[in-house]
């Protein structure tokens, strides 16, 4: 039997069914202006990765508002008219290509800086800023670390609910736009997983208290999207433990912690999760907490019982942060993501530094051509082919 033949077995997303486990990842790109307007280019950018065999398509990370939402500049949006028409004409054309496509919705939350919000005060559980460097990859000028994250406002609970409102909003335009789905991005240290975290939330109300009670923003934001929608719609979940503002972040201590954040979503109404991880292999937890060292994707799928997408590293011999500094990054071999599937440690792959290099990454896999594939190169991520 060939060894990559799992890759592209069938798999089922709430009602929806993919017609394989290759999976492109959320990669921002910041193409779409001042007014986030995706155009005809991210249109072929994206249906070059569903003409070529790709199952489903996550967009790159889209803001639920132009102003605290927006964490760098020209991200795409999904909160006025004119996004929503273009994201219609993205949408039919990776239909018309032959995929599917979930739209990942996006607030920044304490990760974002007033020269990206038109000058507002970015938004957070708490004021406390993070760590580390503000660095915009569309903005060269900010790579040598010299802006830092400022301190952000502390959410009244009318700021909680005009921003559960906004990605509820969003959600009902995505269905109306046509996509298959809908992503909350509640990885990488942004306003979702600032609430998660016991670090980042460090409020005295219903929101914190015990992991719980950390979940609930998030849990009321799939409730209302899913009010909005009915139930047909797939909402998935993104989970990681790190933040880009630092990979070293810690969100669940233990596997039992991470369980109890899985069991509420999954109670809200989530159909399924995005995990994102250095490696997906890597250990999830400390090995103290989980002597067996699953990576955290395993986790969540043993929580929830429902299909978790993972993304980390099967693709190529860097971590994404040691490519975007500079590093080559060397082709792996992608029977290692088979593997991966085959061991229960997702039920969907997800290709990210790859399918930017190389639109056909599933078509030269599925012939058995992937050593003709191209490595990642920082400079790729200046064009969008």
């Amino acid at each position: 039997m060939n060894e990559l033949a799992a890759l592209f077995e069938t798999v089922h997303i709430g009602g929806l069914a993919v017609a394989n486990r290759v999976v492109m990842a959320p990669m921002t790109r910041s193409f779409c202006g001042e007014a986030g307007v995706p155009g005809a280019d991210v249109a072929r950018y994206y249906a070059a990765r569903a003409a070529a065999g790709t199952g489903l398509i996550f967009t790159e990370a889209t803001v639920v508002d132009m102003g605290p939402a927006r964490g760098y500049r020209g991200v795409p949006g999904l909160c006025d008219d004119a996004q929503e028409a273009a994201w219609r004409v993205v949408v039919d054309a990776v239909h018309a290509a032959g995929g599917r496509i979930m739209v990942q919705l996006w607030h920044c939350g304490r990760l974002s800086h007033p020269r990206a919000t038109g000058g507002a005060q970015p938004l957070a559980p708490s004021a406390v800023a993070a760590s580390g460097p503000y660095i915009d990859m569309a903005d060269p000028s900010t790579f040598d670390g010299h802006l830092s994250y400022v301190e952000p406002k502390a959410m009244t609970q009318a700021d909680i609910d005009a921003v559960i409102s906004a990605f509820a909003s969003a959600a009902g335009r995505a269905q109306r736009a046509g996509f298959d789905g809908v992503l909350f991005h509640g990885a990488s240290g942004y306003l979702i997983q600032q609430f998660f975290n016991a670090d980042s939330n460090r409020r005295d109300d219903a929101y914190n208290g015990d992991t719980a009670a950390r979940a609930r923003f998030a849990c009321d934001i799939v409730r209302a999207a899913r009010a909005e929608t009915g139930a047909s719609l797939p909402l998935l979940m993104g989970l990681s433990q790190f933040s880009v503002s630092d990979y070293g972040w810690v969100t669940w201590p233990t596997p039992a912690d991470l369980a109890v954040t899985v069991g509420c979503l999954k109670a809200a109404g989530v159909d399924g999760f995005h995990v994102a991880a250095h490696r997906i292999e890597k250990p999830g937890f400390a090995a103290d907490a989980d002597p067996a060292g699953h990576g955290l994707a395993w986790h969540v799928r043993q929580a929830s019982g429902l299909p978790v997408s993972a993304a980390g590293g099967v693709t190529y011999s860097t971590t994404i942060g040691e490519s975007l500094m500079g590093a080559d990054s060397q082709l792996a071999d992608p029977a290692q993501a088979a593997r991966l599937l085959a061991s229960g440690d997702a039920d969907l792959i997800a290709v990210g530094r790859a399918m930017v290099a190389n639109p056909d990454w599933a078509a030269k896999v599925r012939a058995g051509r992937w050593q003709e594939l191209a490595p990642f190169r920082r400079e790729v991520l200046a064009t969008l082919v």
